[in-house]
């Protein structure tokens, strides 16, 4: 295990006390990364490396659904490759791959926002073409993985005919699930970049605009939950360079805040395309990785990535620190377009799994296909 620090403004620094897994100060959360090596499946092997994909836990969190993305720049994964699940065997502790085959699955996608909610996973837009606003879509499907493996089940998702109208095709944006509403910030739609945002309802199915953010339009932002559910904040993400600001919502009066997390964020680094999760039981919000600097060949080549964890006040979205990946133990390589899901065990523990993503340069990117798990606690 590391012991990495979560130390507040006034607290001393990290204490180094010979053993080179473990630092000390007088708070900390303890994050341990494990790499997960899934046995195959048996007829269709493992997925294969991609990016811009999305990835869900589901059944209590022993169920991982990947879905999507690409293994060519630019370019959709076949149906048959779209869609697989991980199990893990809680008798033995082991994941197994399986592939989903069914009848009846989403256009062929990349660049969709995924979340899930009571065992459902649900994928809203992404495109299927070379262009940002080519083959944009503004769908909403929903994969049905609440029964036994194997029994899972796609079907789009019709809003009633109260809905207002749904949003605009789009690609590269986010979308988190908070009790029975799914949201949706930004993207890249064919106007271009937008900080737009949207309330869907999944008990009446309908669409909701909750207005703009004052935020310059982006995609690859982070949305994360805040305050045990009660605010939401976009933070950071691509809107022509890199960016470390954000703005909250305020969920019970349905409004944007007017001030802006600017200060709230100084010290972090900008960034864009990464993995975000939020950890109320510990009483911090995390950040992956991601994107610190744009290709100069934009989606077609690999920019600069990290592999550090930004730490966040859950209460606040405000930014403590940022650790930098250990060397001593397991951590996973820098990495952008990239996806994770994560789960909150309210016993000031956490987990978070992340799955693939794009790494490497422009000379060289590389697609990942590996799987991790992050265990946080208090």
């Amino acid at each position: 295990a590391v012991y990495l620090p979560f130390r507040h403004k006034h607290q001393s620094p990290a204490i180094f006390k010979g053993d080179k897994s473990r630092w000390t100060t007088r708070r900390m959360v303890k994050i341990t990364f494990t790499q997960l090596t899934p046995t195959s499946d048996p007829k269709h092997g493992y997925p294969c490396a991609r990016s811009s994909h999305g990835l869900s836990i589901v059944q209590n969190g022993t169920r991982l659904i990947l879905h999507g993305g690409e293994n060519i720049a630019r370019t959709p994964l076949e149906d048959k490759d779209a869609t697989w699940a991980a199990d893990l065997n809680q008798d033995n502790g082991i994941w197994q791959w399986r592939r989903i085959d069914v009848n009846e699955a989403p256009p062929a996608r990349l660049a969709h926002a995924q979340a899930d909610h009571n065992d459902c996973v649900y994928i809203f837009g992404g495109r299927a073409g070379i262009t940002m606003d080519e083959k944009a879509m503004n769908d909403l499907w929903k994969l049905d993985a609440s029964g036994e493996k194997g029994s899972e089940a796609w079907s789009l998702v019709e809003p009633s005919a109260s809905s207002g109208p749904p949003p605009e095709p789009r690609s590269f944006h986010r979308m988190i699930c908070v009790g029975d509403s799914l949201y949706v910030f930004g993207g890249c739609g064919a106007s271009g970049r937008l900080a737009d945002f949207y309330r869907f309802d999944l008990g009446d199915k309908t669409w909701h605009n909750l207005g703009a953010s004052s935020l310059r339009g982006r995609g690859g932002a982070n949305l994360l939950s805040l305050s045990s559910n009660s605010m939401l904040a976009v933070v950071a993400g691509f809107a022509g360079e890199e960016t470390a600001d954000g703005q909250s919502f305020d969920i019970g009066k349905n409004q944007w805040n007017d001030q802006l997390l600017d200060q709230s964020l100084k010290g972090m680094r900008p960034r864009s395309v990464c993995i975000s999760a939020s950890f109320p039981s510990v009483g911090c919000s995390i950040i992956f990785g991601g994107e610190v600097d744009p290709s100069e060949r934009g989606h077609e080549g690999a920019g600069g990535f990290e592999n550090d964890i930004v730490v966040l006040k859950e209460d606040s979205g405000k930014y403590v620190e940022t650790i930098k990946a250990s060397t001593a133990g397991p951590w996973p390589e820098q990495r952008g377009w990239s996806d994770g899901a994560f789960v909150d065990k309210f016993e000031n523990t956490g987990q978070l799994f992340i799955f693939g993503g794009l790494s490497g340069d422009d000379a060289n990117p590389k697609r990942l296909n590996d799987l991790w798990r992050m265990d946080i606690q208090a």
